[in-house]
C-alpha cells in the first residue's frame, strides 16, 4: 500500500510490486483518505477519511476494498493501527486512544469499544501514525509534545552500541 499525497486530496492507492500502476482504493478524489493500516491477517484495511466533515476510521475488506466499508469511530477519529492479534484496532479519537474489539469472522464487525487514556500531552497527527503498540499491545509508544524552547532546539539523541556488555564490565570493576 502506499499514501500518495496531493492536491486536493490524499488517497490511498494499491501498488503491486513489479507494476507501474496503481488503482485508488477509495473513488471519491473530492475527500482525503489517510493513515492506512492492515491487519496482521491481512484481510481488512483501516484508514482515517474525511468523507463526513471530519476525520473518521473506517475498515475495508483487503484486497477487495470495494466489497464493503465499515465506520470505526463515532465522534472523530485518526491514526488506525491494529493489535498485534488483530483482536483490537486502536486509534485516536480527539485526546483518547481508543481501542475497538474486532469480532472474528468472514464480516467485519465490532464488539464494543473504549477509551484507554488521554493522549492530550502526546503529538497527533491525522496523516500519519505518531505511536507504536508493543508486542503484547498492552504498551503503547508516544510521541511527547514538548515547549516551543525544546521544539526549536531538539536534545541530541545518543547512541550506545553493546551497552550491556559494558554494563556487565563496569559491574565487574566495583
Amino acid at each position: 500500500i502506499v499514501r500518495l499525497l496531493g492536491p486536493p486530496s490524499n488517497d490511498i492507492k494499491l501498488g503491486t510490486v513489479g507494476s507501474d500502476s496503481a488503482a485508488a482504493l477509495v473513488a471519491d478524489a473530492k475527500f482525503s483518505e489517510v493513515g492506512p493500516a492492515l491487519s496482521p491477517d491481512g484481510r481488512w484495511l483501516a484508514y482515517a477519511s474525511n468523507e463526513s466533515g471530519r476525520y473518521e476510521v473506517y475498515v475495508r475488506p483487503f484486497p477487495n476494498v470495494n466489497a464493503g466499508r465499515w465506520p470505526v469511530s463515532t465522534g472523530g477519529g485518526s491514526e488506525p493501527q491494529w493489535s498485534h492479534s488483530g483482536r483490537e484496532l486502536f486509534y485516536r479519537e480527539s485526546a483518547s486512544l481508543m481501542a475497538a474489539q474486532v469480532k472474528p469472522g468472514a464480516v467485519f464487525a465490532i464488539a464494543g469499544q473504549q477509551r484507554l487514556f488521554g493522549t492530550a500531552k502526546f503529538r497527533a497527527e491525522e496523516a500519519h501514525h505518531l505511536y507504536a503498540i508493543a508486542p503484547g499491545d498492552n504498551r503503547f509508544l508516544f510521541l511527547r509534545r514538548v515547549g516551543a524552547e525544546v521544539e526549536a532546539k531538539p536534545a541530541p539523541l545518543v547512541l550506545v552500541e553493546n551497552w550491556f556488555e559494558e554494563l556487565k564490565q563496569r559491574l565487574a570493576k566495583k
